[in-house]
């Protein structure tokens, strides 16, 4: 349903917006948000769904959720339990180590704003994987591999030749760590 898609539909549709913080019994922060302003920080084609950012209360993790106009409920922007699995199994399929997990993340906290790093292609598995601020997601060819403290990260299956090449170069050992940016 549009009412529930990205945010440029949510701004046509009039959807309203609210965040929810279920992480602990005590805070249950409930916050209404604008469309508009979620639209200037995110962009017209980002999506909250499955969306866990931080409580302003607590520091726990929350969730939006939307209503498509008064006297309607709002209702969860979560898939549910069934997805959080899919999700898990999909990224599990991808074989990362966890150097390669480590790496990923550095490389991510690394993007900020439109300065996007360059993705990683000499990971443990042949893949390339890169970041970038939500809401330019559409900008890049990559597919959306998930999310990384407000960063998207995205991924690439590598062409052939790119494929030998990573064959040829692969080491055993570990590969350094870049140091984060500040």
């Amino acid at each position: 349903m549009a009412w529930q898609g990205t945010l440029g539909q949510m701004r046509t549709h009039g959807t309203r917006v609210a965040l929810a913080c279920t992480s602990t019994p005590d805070c249950r922060r409930w916050a209404h948000l604008r469309v508009p302003e979620l639209i200037e920080k995110h962009g017209e084609d980002f999506m909250l769904w499955d969306r866990r950012p931080e409580c302003p209360s607590c520091g726990g993790p929350a969730h939006y959720m939307a209503s498509p106009g008064p006297s309607t409920p709002y209702r969860p922007l979560l898939s549910g339990l069934l997805a959080d699995e899919v999700r898990r199994q999909f990224l599990k399929s991808f074989g990362f180590t966890k150097r390669d997990v480590k790496r990923i993340q550095l490389m991510a906290e690394s993007c900020e704003g439109l300065d996007q790093p360059a993705a990683l292609a000499d990971l443990d598995v042949p893949y390339r994987v890169g970041a970038c601020a939500p809401g330019l997601e559409s900008r890049s060819t990559g597919q959306i591999l998930g999310e990384w403290k407000g960063r998207t990260l995205l991924w690439w299956p590598m062409n052939e030749r790119e494929a030998e090449v990573w064959r040829r170069s692969r080491r055993t050992g570990p590969k350094p760590l870049p140091s984060p940016r500040r």
